[in-house]
């Protein structure tokens, strides 16, 4: 599934080649993935409105149409985004296609078909799942001070169960949670209130810059990935833990674990990541 780094390039794509395009028309192919709302119900809806802006919360994609209607869309496993300048046949697993003014395309394909769609009006915003989700990291109101408090609700849970907690932190996944937790020297099976106050800024700060870095390599392609213009992101070659199951540590020479937690594959350095901690607790 796409994660943070991975949808916020696809949005600032998508910001850059279709904010101020009318939509023109949209055909349907997988109808499965329109929430609540019949194609040609959602066809009337969207045609003749215009993009006035793509933002993204969590990992979900928020289209901000002309008349106060939102398009809310998640990718959800295997959902792709592909932008065209000009007009292209749809492939094999294209479940939608949105025809612009000037001839521009943006085709959804989606081969595992879990992708959704909903249509929503501006008064709803704040009642809207993706509002309704925890802190963004991206936004100005994650601090450190805000991340300790959404700590101090969760002492007894695991660290990596609790950053995958959409309720907690927007956005993060598996590729980018056992990432952080390997530049933080955190275990993931480390209970919350284990970690000493300096293992909690050190964690913070490794939250941010593995995000900002996924960013900037255009996020990570290990499976299903592409950017809007077909092309794959780079931040799989910086990868130190995730899927290097047996594999020598980078930073340490050791091997390279994987354990099943949360029901999710957990990679971690043993050797730089350990689970016995004989250090001051956080004092909550």
């Amino acid at each position: 599934m796409p994660e943070l780094p991975e949808v916020e390039c696809i949005v600032r794509d998508l910001n850059k080649y279709l904010k101020g395009k009318k939509i023109t028309g949209v055909f349907f192919i997988f109808y499965q993935m329109l929430q609540g709302v019949s194609p040609e119900v959602f066809g009337r809806e969207i045609r003749g409105e215009v993009i006035q802006e793509i933002k993204r919360r969590g990992k979900y994609i928020l289209f901000f149409l002309s008349n106060d209607k939102i398009l809310e869309v998640h990718l959800r496993m295997t959902g792709r985004l592909y932008y065209y300048s000009n007009s292209v046949a749809p492939e094999k697993y294209t479940g939608a296609v949105f025809y612009l003014d000037g001839g521009d395309e943006l085709h959804y394909q989606d081969i595992r078909k879990f992708g959704t769609f909903r249509l929503h009006v501006k008064q709803d915003l704040s009642q809207l799942k993706p509002y309704l989700l925890g802190l963004d990291p991206l936004e100005d109101n994650f601090t450190l001070n805000s991340f300790l408090e959404i700590l101090k609700r969760n002492p007894g849970r695991k660290i990596k169960p609790f950053l995958l907690d959409q309720k907690n932190i927007a956005g993060m996944g598996n590729i980018y949670t056992d990432e952080t937790l390997f530049r933080a020297g955190i275990h993931p099976q480390r209970k919350v209130n284990s970690l000493t106050l300096q293992e909690i800024k050190k964690l913070f700060e490794s939250l941010l810059s593995t995000l900002k870095e996924g960013i900037e390599c255009r996020g990570t392609s290990v499976s299903d990935y592409r950017d809007i213009r077909g092309q794959e992101g780079e931040f799989q070659k910086r990868l130190k833990v995730y899927r290097r199951e047996g594999a020598y540590c980078l930073r340490c020479g050791s091997t390279i674990q994987r354990k099943l937690l949360a029901g999710r594959g957990t990679y971690f350095c043993p050797s730089c990541q350990p689970l016995s901690c004989n250090k001051r607790r956080w004092e909550q």
